[in-house]
C-alpha cells in the first residue's frame, strides 16, 4: 500500500509533524479562511491580556487618588470585554465555516477513492470500518482543524504574550511564575506518548465495534433464526468490554494529568503572593503590579490546561489521519489506462481470450478460458457450485484485476477503456437485485434527471413491473424501503429488468436472474426476459437449466475450465457433465 509509513505503531515526533504537515496541506483551500480565524485570534488574544494592565492601571490610578483616571481606565476595560466577545464570535463562526468545508472535501474525495476500488478491497474491509472512515475519522479532522489548530494557535500567542508582559512588568515575579514551565513540558511529553496509543486503540476499537453491529444488523434474519442472540450478544460483550477498558485507560491518563496541572498552578499562585506581597512592603511595589501579575498568572496556565485538553484532539487526529491517508493513498488494484482508448458505436461482439483469474495468491477459479459471443447473440453458462460462472462476471465488468488473457468487446481490449465508458453499455442483473430506499422512479433511472418519466413507463410496461407498481402507493413515486423490502422477490427482479432496459445496453449479463424467485413468478420472468434479451447480446448464467436450453451456445465450466460447449442439442449428444445436470435437475 503506497503511504505506508503513515501506518500506526510508530510514536515518534517526527512521524506527527510529518502528518500534521500534510494535514495543513490537505487544508490549502482553506489557507485563506484560516488567515482569517488566525488574525481574528490575534486581535482576542490581545484584547484579553490587555485586561490586566487595565486593572493594573486603575489600581495605581486609584492608589494615587486619580479618580477621572481610573474611571476612564474602568471604561477602556469595558469597551475591551465587550471588543473582545464580538472577536470570539467572528472567529468561532469562522473556524467553524472553514472545518466544515474541508471535512465537506475530504468526505467527498474518500467517497469518491471508495467507489474507485475493486471489489477486491470490500472483500477485505468490512462495511464498518469504511463508515469509521467517512463519518467519524473526517469528523476528527474537522475537530482537529476548529478546536484544535485554532486553539493551538491561541495558547501558543497567549503564552508568549503573557510570558512577555509578566517580564516586563517585574522580571522577578516573571521569572517565578514562569520557574515550573520546564516541569510541566516535561509531564506533557509524557502524556503525549500515552495519549496518542489509546487514541489509536479507541479508533480501531470503534472501527471493529461498527463492523461487527453493520452485520449483524444485515444478517438479523439468520442469526434470529438459528437462535444466534445470546452468542452474538456474547461476541458484542467482548468488543464492548474493550471499548469500555480503553476509554477507561484515557480517563485514568487525564484523571493525574489534569489535577497536576492545577497543582502547578497553586503553587505558583502562592509563590507570586508571598514574594510579590513581601516586595509591596518592602519595596513599595504597587499592589496594582502584584495583581496585574496574579491575574496574568490565572491566564498563563488557562492555555496550558487548553492545550492538555486539546491533546486528545491531537491524537485522535493522528489516529484518524492515518486510517484516511491509507485509503486515499491506496493503488487501486484495477485503474483506468493512462491513454485510454475510445469506442466506437457497440454492436455487442464479446470475446474472452485465454482469461486466467484469481481471488487470492495461489489459487485461480478460472484457467485459460475463451469464447466468443456474436453481436446479439443468446450465450448461457452452466456448471456445478463453485465451477467460476459468477467469475466471468466479475471478469467482464473489471470488477477484479486480470491475471492473464484479454477481454474485448467489438474486437476492443476493454483493459485499454475507461470502466465508466464500457459499463454504459453493459447492464447487470443479478440474483438478488439491490434497490435504494427513497423513490421508486429514481431506482429505475439511477438518480440521472436526464431520463424522462415516459421512458421509464414504457420500460415497465415492456417487462410487465407497470401493473404492480401502479397499485403502490403514489405509484412511480412510491417510496422503497432499505433494500426494496417491502416489495415481493419478484417484484424487485422486474424493477431490476426495467431499470435495465430503461438504459438500452448493448450487452445484458443475467446471474441467476431466476433463481430466488418462485416457479409461477418464473412465467412472469420468463415474459420479461424475451422482452429484455430481444436484439441485444447476452450472457445468462443459471443454475435453473430451464432458462438455457434455447441459448444460441451454452458453455459448461468446471473447476474454472470449459470443459463443454455448444447448443442444447449438441451437449446432450456429447453424454458428458451438462447432460449429467439436465438428467439430475430433470430426473422426477
Amino acid at each position: 500500500m503506497a503511504g505506508g509509513h503513515l501506518k500506526g505503531g510508530d510514536d515518534k515526533k517526527n512521524l506527527d509533524w510529518g502528518l500534521t504537515k500534510r494535514l495543513l496541506l490537505r487544508a490549502r483551500p482553506q489557507w485563506g479562511q484560516l488567515g482569517l480565524a488566525a488574525l481574528l485570534l490575534l486581535l482576542m488574544t490581545l484584547g484579553e491580556q490587555a485586561r490586566p494592565l487595565l486593572v493594573k492601571g486603575m489600581l495605581d490610578a486609584a492608589q494615587l487618588g486619580d479618580s477621572l483616571g481610573a474611571l476612564r481606565l474602568s471604561g477602556l476595560f469595558t469597551a475591551t470585554v465587550a471588543a473582545v466577545f464580538v472577536l470570539q464570535v467572528a472567529q468561532a463562526v469562522q473556524t467553524k465555516r472553514m472545518g466544515q468545508d474541508l471535512m465537506l472535501e475530504l468526505r467527498r474525495d474518500l467517497f469518491a477513492k471508495i467507489h474507485a476500488q475493486s471489489l477486491r478491497y470490500f472483500d477485505q474491509n468490512p462495511v464498518g470500518s469504511l463508515m469509521t472512515r467517512v463519518v467519524y475519522d473526517a469528523e476528527t479532522l474537522n475537530d482537529f482543524f476548529t478546536n484544535g489548530v485554532s486553539a493551538l494557535f491561541n495558547d501558543l500567542l497567549s503564552l508568549l504574550v503573557i510570558a512577555t508582559l509578566l517580564l516586563r512588568l517585574d522580571w522577578r515575579l516573571g521569572a517565578l511564575a514562569l520557574a515550573l514551565l520546564p516541569l510541566l513540558l516535561w509531564s506533557t511529553a509524557l502524556f503525549r506518548r500515552q495519549a496518542r496509543e489509546n487514541s489509536r486503540q479507541v479508533r480501531s476499537n470503534n472501527a471493529a465495534m461498527n463492523a461487527f453491529l453493520t452485520e449483524n444488523l444485515g444478517g438479523m434474519s439468520t442469526v434470529q433464526a438459528f437462535n444466534r442472540q445470546r452468542r452474538n450478544a456474547e461476541k458484542f460483550d467482548a468488543v464492548n468490554r474493550a471499548s469500555r477498558d480503553i476509554l477507561l485507560k484515557q480517563v485514568r491518563i487525564n484523571a493525574f494529568f489534569m489535577p497536576f496541572v492545577e497543582l502547578l498552578a497553586a503553587l505558583t499562585v502562592g509563590i507570586i503572593v508571598w514574594v510579590g506581597g513581601q516586595r509591596v512592603f518592602q519595596v513599595g511595589l504597587p499592589l496594582g503590579t502584584v495583581v496585574a501579575a496574579l491575574m496574568l498568572v490565572a491566564n498563563l496556565y488557562q492555555p496550558l490546561r487548553d492545550l492538555t485538553d486539546k491533546f486528545g484532539i491531537f491524537q485522535s487526529a493522528m489516529a484518524s489521519s492515518e486510517r484516511i491517508f491509507g485509503l486515499l493513498d491506496r493503488e487501486e488494484d484495477v485503474e483506468d489506462p493512462a491513454s485510454p482508448l475510445a469506442l466506437g458505436p457497440v454492436h455487442g461482439d464479446l470475446e474472452f481470450r485465454h482469461v486466467t483469474f484469481r481471488y487470492e495468491p495461489g489459487r485461480d477459479v478460472l484457467h485459460d478460458v475463451s469464447f466468443r459471443v456474436e453481436a446479439g447473440g443468446r450465450l448461457a453458462v452452466v456448471g456445478p457450485t463453485g465451477s467460476g460462472k459468477t467469475s466471468l462476471v466479475n471478469v467482464l465488468l473489471r470488477f477484479y484485476p486480470l491475471r492473464g488473457g484479454e477481454v474485448l468487446l467489438d474486437g476492443v481490449d476493454l483493459s485499454r477503456v475507461r470502466r465508466e465508458e464500457f459499463r454504459r453499455h453493459l447492464a447487470l442483473v443479478p440474483q438478488d437485485p439491490f434497490l435504494f430506499s427513497g423513490p421508486l422512479l429514481e431506482n429505475l433511472r439511477l438518480s440521472d434527471a436526464a431520463v424522462p418519466l415516459d421512458r421509464v413507463q414504457w420500460a415497465c410496461r415492456q417487462v410487465g413491473a407497470d401493473a404492480f407498481i401502479q397499485r403502490l402507493p403514489g405509484g412511480y413515486h412510491a417510496t422503497l424501503a432499505e433494500g426494496g423490502n417491502n416489495l415481493s422477490t419478484g417484484q424487485k427482479q422486474l424493477l431490476s429488468f426495467a431499470r435495465a432496459l430503461v438504459f438500452d445496453p448493448q450487452l445484458l449479463i443475467l446471474d441467476e436472474a431466476t433463481a430466488s424467485v418462485d416457479t409461477a413468478t418464473e412465467g412472469d420472468i420468463q415474459k420479461a426476459l424475451e422482452v429484455l434479451l430481444k436484439g441485444r447480446s447476452s450472457i445468462t448464467i443459471a443454475h435453473r437449466l430451464s432458462t438455457v436450453i434455447h441459448s444460441d451456445r451454452i458453455l459448461v465450466l468446471k473447476e474454472g475450465k470449459l470443459v463443454e460447449q455448444g447448443d442444447h442439442a449438441q451437449l446432450m449428444a456429447q453424454n458428458g457433465l451438462y447432460r449429467g445436470l439436465i438428467e439430475l435437475q430433470f430426473k422426477d
